[in-house]
C-alpha cells in the first residue's frame, strides 16, 4: 500500500508540473533593474510576474503555461524613462534567455521553444526585405530631388514587386509551420502590416 500511495503521488506530483514553463534569463551588465514578464489578455497587457534585479547573473521565472504563447519581458532601468521590451514565445519546460543591457530586445539567444526558433527566423529574413525597402526609397527620394522621373517610377516598381514577394515569402512560411502554434501570429502580423509597411518606412524618412 505505501508503494502504490508513494506512485500515485509522484504521478500526481508530475501532472502538476507537466505545464510549468521555468524561464531563465541572463542579463549581460545588468546590476540594477526591475524585469516584468506580462502577456496580453484581450488586448491589455496582463502581469504575470515581476523580479527585482540586485546583482543577480539569473533570473528565474516560473508559470503555469496551458499552450505556447506569446510572452513579452519589460526593462526598467534608471537608464531610461521608458521600459525596454523584448517578446518571445513561450513554451512549457525549460526556456533560457541571454541578451543584454545595452543590446535588450535587439540582439537576443532564445533556447527551449521551437516556436521561439520559427519566430526569429522569420523576424530575421523580414529585417532582410526591410532592409532593401529603406535602400529603394532612399533613392527614390533622391531621384526625385534631382528630378529623375523615369529613375523614381522604375524604383518604385522595384519596391512593389519587393513587397509581394515579402508577403508571399510571409504566407508560404506560415503554412510551412502551420503545426506550431507561432504559425497564426505570424500569418496575422504580416497581413496587418503588409499594407503599412511602405508607409510607416516612408514616414520615418521624411
Amino acid at each position: 500500500m505505501k508503494i502504490k500511495a508513494l506512485l500515485l503521488a509522484l504521478i500526481l506530483a508530475s501532472c502538476s508540473n507537466s505545464n510549468e514553463l521555468i524561464l531563465d534569463v541572463e542579463i549581460k551588465d545588468l546590476k540594477k533593474g526591475k524585469l516584468v514578464l506580462s502577456k496580453i489578455n484581450d488586448s491589455v497587457f496582463s502581469t504575470i510576474d515581476s523580479f527585482n534585479v540586485s546583482g543577480e547573473k539569473n533570473i528565474i521565472f516560473k508559470n503555469e503555461l496551458n499552450e505556447p504563447e506569446l510572452l513579452f519581458l519589460e526593462l526598467y532601468t534608471n537608464q531610461s524613462k521608458d521600459p525596454f521590451s523584448l517578446t518571445f514565445f513561450a513554451e512549457k519546460g525549460q526556456m533560457k534567455i541571454k541578451t543584454s543591457l545595452d543590446k535588450y530586445g535587439y540582439e537576443l539567444k532564445v533556447t527551449g521553444s521551437k516556436n521561439d526558433s520559427i519566430l526569429r527566423e522569420y523576424i530575421r529574413v523580414n529585417k532582410k526585405f526591410n532592409d532593401q525597402k529603406i535602400d529603394l526609397i532612399k533613392k527614390s527620394f533622391e531621384f526625385k530631388k534631382n528630378n529623375q522621373n523615369d529613375s523614381v517610377i522604375e524604383v518604385d516598381n522595384l519596391l512593389i514587386q519587393l513587397n509581394k514577394r515579402q508577403f508571399l515569402h510571409n504566407a508560404n512560411y506560415a503554412l510551412r509551420n502551420k503545426d506550431y502554434e507561432v504559425s497564426p501570429y505570424i500569418a496575422i502580423t504580416d497581413l496587418l502590416e503588409s499594407n503599412k509597411i511602405l508607409d510607416t518606412i516612408y514616414k520615418s524618412l521624411n
